[in-house]
């Protein structure tokens, strides 16, 4: 096992790449969810599975949303009592993962509604998603104030240069 230290800098450019793939994800699955509606290649008419799905999609997506939220104040508050700002950072990176995956499924499955009924309304849910992903893209001002950084760790963290997280990486030969 090794353990790989990361700058500030690399820190938060690994989070800008992974925040932006996820959400680029949810993005196509948009995209390409509309464009099977519209171009016509998408004409299912299933109207019993469609009146269930009207209801399960936003109780779906408004749940994702609230469980998201929940389980990442909650480990939030867990991750604030650490006195360690390498582990602080290192976990603060896979409760992000775990928000950013909450709300990736609910999309996931407005898409197959979608598939399905041909129903454009659950595209409506897909752009619900994507706000919220916009509006949860981490920042250094917002990981300073999601921890409640105390100022000498912000400053570490502002500095491109500080190691802010390590991460013990198993090499397989």
């Amino acid at each position: 096992m090794e353990t790989t230290k990361q700058t500030s800098k690399v820190y938060f450019k690994t989070l800008k790449i992974i925040h932006l793939a996820l959400t680029l994800g949810i993005v196509f699955v948009g995209l390409i969810g509309s464009f099977l509606i519209f171009s016509g290649k998408m004409s299912n008419n299933m109207t019993d599975l469609n009146e269930v799905l009207f209801y399960i999609i936003p109780v779906f997506s408004l749940g994702g949303l609230f469980v998201s939220n929940w389980i990442y104040k909650n480990k939030l508050s867990e991750l604030k009592e650490k006195k360690d700002l390498n582990a602080k950072m290192a976990n603060y990176r896979d409760i992000l993962i775990g928000r950013y995956a909450l709300i990736e499924v609910p999309t996931f499955f407005a898409f197959v509604a979608i598939m399905l009924t041909g129903n454009l309304l659950y595209l409506a849910y897909i752009a619900l998603m994507i706000l919220f992903m916009i509006y949860w893209r981490p920042t250094r001002n917002s990981v300073i104030a999601d921890l409640e950084l105390n100022l000498n760790e912000s400053t570490i963290v502002r500095n491109p240069d500080s190691i802010i997280a390590e991460f013990n990486i198993t090499k397989r030969d």
